[in-house]
């Protein structure tokens, strides 16, 4: 199966480059091993198997941006010209780049919110 890009998506805007993880090597080691991995685990496991959770994160990593896996489509409204967008899946573990945007955003919210509130002169250690 071969995935491709929205045509008109350098047509709206030069700098927006959709992200193609499904060409990516971790991408495509990931793809290509993980019913194999899965079930070395549970083979290793018999008792317990693999947690849900792990099964879960692998799953929707090879899932992650997509188009084949589900898609939002954005149009301009005054041009008409389309942007097809990905889903991702949020993944808090093993996927970089929503680990990525989820480290950004953090890092953003400290900055505008958190530290500025902090007095100045406080540090943070141990005693003794």
């Amino acid at each position: 199966m071969e995935l491709h890009a929205a045509a008109t998506s350098e047509a709206i805007s030069p700098s927006y480059v959709r992200r193609t993880p499904e060409h990516g090597v971790l991408h495509g080691v990931v793809r290509e091993h993980l019913r194999t991995f899965l079930w070395e685990l549970d083979r290793h496991d018999e008792q317990r198997g693999t947690p849900l959770f792990v099964r879960r994160e692998f799953e929707r990593f090879v899932r992650c941006g997509v188009l084949a896996h589900g898609f939002a489509r954005f149009r301009c409204t005054g041009c008409g010209a389309d942007r097809l967008v990905a889903f991702s899946c949020k993944g808090r573990g093993f996927c970089p780049s929503c680990g990525g945007r989820r480290m950004t955003e953090r890092a953003a919210h400290l900055i505008d919110h958190v530290l500025p509130r902090a007095p100045k002169g406080c540090r943070v250690g141990r005693r003794g």
